[in-house]
């Protein structure tokens, strides 16, 4: 099972651009959060002008795929982005991490990656997927992984 775990950080000078992109969320009836679900989770965090989801697929503590998206609000394009994928044991310690090929063009809209592990994780694992775009953290969702 997967269930989503909100991880969004809220800097003082984005406050307002976050509370916007949720709001703009919240109007287009869009979901920002997900909660346990039997074999796959999905969930959104606020981010600049918009917002970053995540989903994982897979059965017990066996993950198959994920994604990690990036969706702005705004005219402005998402561009040099990368995903990463990461995932850490019940201590804390990574244990697997894989990395998106960085593109260097931009998209409108939205813009996202798929990961493929295909492999078991220990109980009570972390699985994290991020954005990035220009090398800055954009927004990551986090999903607790148990039998």
């Amino acid at each position: 099972m997967f269930a989503f775990q909100e991880s969004a950080r809220l800097r003082p000078g984005r406050l307002v651009a976050r509370i916007a992109a949720v709001a703009a969320v919240a109007v287009s009836g869009l979901a920002v959060s997900a909660g346990p679900a039997a074999a796959d989770a999905s969930g959104c965090t606020p981010a600049a002008f918009g917002m970053v989801c995540g989903s994982v697929y897979g059965s017990g503590r066996y993950v198959s795929d994920a994604g990690v998206a990036r969706d702005k609000v705004t005219p402005e394009a998402i561009c040099d982005y990368q995903g990463v994928l990461t995932v850490y044991n019940s201590g804390g310690t990574r244990i697997y991490q894989e990395r998106s090929p960085r593109h260097g063009g931009c998209n409108y809209g939205r813009a996202w990656f798929d990961f493929y592990p295909n492999r078991y994780f220990p109980n009570n694992s972390k699985l994290s997927l991020s954005f990035y775009e220009r090398g800055v953290h954009q927004g990551t969702t986090s999903f607790r992984i148990y039998q």
